[in-house]
Order: C-alpha cells, then structure tokens, then sequence
C-alpha cells in the first residue's frame, strides 16, 4: 500500500462509489417496481439490476486491489463491462417500453381557439 494520501483517498472513494452503486442493484432487484431509472416490465428491470450489481462489485474490487497495490484480475474487468452493457441495454430498452405510456396523452389536448 504505496502511494501518497491523495491515491488512497481516490482508492477508498472508489470503493465507497462502487458500495453505492451495489445498493442500486440490490434495492431494486428486491423492489422492481420501485428501481430508479428503469421502466418496463419486471423481468427487463432484474436484467438491469444484475448488470448494477456486477458493475458495482467490478468497481470495489478495483479500487480494493489498487488499495492494496495488485492488479485485478481478469474476469472483474469481463464483469464490470458485462455489468455496463445490462445497465445500458435494459435502460434502452425499458425507455422504448415507456415511450407509448408517455406519449399517449399527447393527442388528447384541448385545443385553443
């Protein structure tokens, strides 16, 4: 653990980020219905908390490993990103979902005359 006290506290910043990140996808795998920034159905919803998860414990364990001055190993890398690519998959998608919801009180205005 060498480095000067601004590393270590970027390291533990990360960490903490990555905690955070890690209650995103447990809240709202327990809570589908109440998950921030998702939108469809259930099972597109625990798609993008697993991919919360896996982000948040790729983002720990770098900056764990770097906290203790190893470098990661391979497959936390593969799951960080595998963990991206859910987050961002399921959020594009459940936004299409959530199109014709949103829309769908647009042609009902009243209009002016």
């Amino acid at each position: 653990m060498d480095g000067s006290v601004l590393d270590v506290a970027g390291y533990v910043l990360r960490i903490v980020g990555g905690l955070a990140i890690v209650c995103i996808g447990v809240v709202s795998l327990l809570r589908p219905d109440r998950a921030p920034l998702a939108g469809g159905p259930s099972w597109l919803v625990r798609c993008g908390s697993v991919g919360w998860l896996l982000m948040g414990c790729a983002v720990v364990s770098h900056g764990g490993f770097d906290l203790v001055g190893r470098g990661e190993d391979w497959p936390l890398g593969a799951a960080g990103t595998a963990g991206f690519w859910l987050v961002a998959i399921s959020l594009g998608v459940g936004a299409v979902f959530e199109l014709p919801r949103l829309y769908a009180g647009r042609g009902q205005r009243r209009k002016r005359s």
